[in-house]
């Protein structure tokens, strides 16, 4: 899996080093959707769609689609704080996008599942996760090699195969899930990490020494990139400063009273994520990048539950140890190949717009300088 994804990271740095060689300001959120896009594809589903050296690749353009679609749309907006309103969707201007382009991704994912049970899956296949639930479906009960659930994310997911078995509709949403929620998140990410070491030329020049350091001319892989803890700093500080999603809903299983406030079972709780990570009762100076904040001796003393990127307890995001990875193989090579700077188009602060994701309203932009 690490083999593709640096496959992946190639091409961007590619594509970054033709951005320097141009010698202007640069937007960066495409470039960092088709890297996104290819390593999905890649490791999810045991494809090449090469949408970085296609950048009109239909996948990429149909799923910027669905997250263009603002959460302070009226029947979106209300949707979200009123679930049982979610047929308002039906009724309003956004079906036509919304319904189409799960049509679209729902054939795209059929034909794929039918073309490899046609095809068959065996050993010499680059493992991904789709060959994995088909191998699921066709062994019913029989637990699968745990190494290759390593391989795959999946040994610290509880119970994750069916009791009954896996059935195609099942694969199928899974499938959806997989393309639209491992593609706009690390790209948004990275995104937002490039603006904070453009912005920040200290802590990138911090970053780059340890990188040089510690891999010295070696490839990162999931090995390697564990021995870079200013990296995961910076990262966790991304995430902080900019949580891609910011609210994380839960529904109570069972009556209970909090304080002196009664909540009814079955009662949809949100949790505002952005601001816990905003609050200066827990990160002061919340709107200065400050990665050494996530040292490991200031992680000891972070009250719990007041830092939320990928949610918390079972169904915390079950993507989120290969989307780090993915991130990490992506910001090594960036760092350590480029020096990035602020240009006269680069906000600081940048201003934000919540689609269904957290993104930079007028994009990114920063110009990129072989080291």
């Amino acid at each position: 899996m690490n083999s593709m994804i640096q496959t992946c990271a190639d091409t961007l740095i590619e594509n970054i080093g033709k951005m320097a060689e141009s010698g202007t300001g640069q937007e960066v959120k495409r470039s960092f959707s088709a890297y996104t896009m290819d390593v999905i594809a890649a490791t999810g589903f045991g494809i090449m769609v090469d949408s970085q050296k296609d950048p009109n690749n239909p996948l990429v353009e149909k799923a910027k689609d669905i997250f263009r679609i603002s959460i302070f749309n009226p029947a979106i907006f209300l949707s979200l704080l009123l679930p049982s309103t979610t047929k308002l969707i039906e009724k309003s201007g956004l079906s036509r996008t919304v319904i189409g382009n799960q049509i679209y991704f729902r054939k795209f994912c059929r034909q794929l599942i039918q073309q490899r049970k046609e095809t068959g899956i065996n050993e010499n296949m680059h493992k991904n996760l789709l060959n994995l639930m088909i191998k699921a479906q066709l062994k019913g009960h029989e637990k699968l090699d745990p190494e290759e659930e390593k391989e795959l994310h999946l040994e610290n997911i509880t119970d994750w195969r069916t009791k009954r078995g896996i059935t195609d509709d099942e694969i199928l949403a899974q499938c959806v899930i997989i393309f639209l929620a491992g593609y706009e998140t690390t790209a948004s990410t990275l995104t937002f990490f490039t603006h904070s070491m453009a912005t920040n030329p200290e802590k990138q020049q911090k970053l780059y020494e340890e990188i040089v350091e510690v891999l010295g001319d070696d490839l990162p892989d999931y090995d390697n990139v564990q021995k870079l803890p200013y990296l995961d700093m910076c990262m966790d500080e991304t995430l902080r400063m900019y949580p891609i999603g910011t609210a994380l809903d839960r529904q109570c299983n069972k009556a209970c009273t909090i304080k002196g406030v009664q909540i009814p079972e079955k009662l949809t709780i949100r949790v505002a994520v952005d601001a816990l990570h905003y609050d200066p009762k827990y990160y002061p100076e919340p709107d200065k990048f400050i990665p050494e904040r996530f040292s490991e001796e200031a992680k000891s003393k972070q009250v719990p539950f007041t830092y939320l990127p990928f949610g918390a307890g079972p169904r915390m995001c079950l993507g989120m140890r290969l989307a780090k990875l993915e991130f990490k193989v992506a910001a090594v090579q960036m760092i350590r190949n480029f020096k990035i700077f602020a240009t006269e188009k680069t906000e600081n602060p940048l201003i934000l717009d919540e689609t269904f994701l957290l993104v930079a309203k007028n994009g990114v932009w920063v110009k990129f300088e072989r080291r």
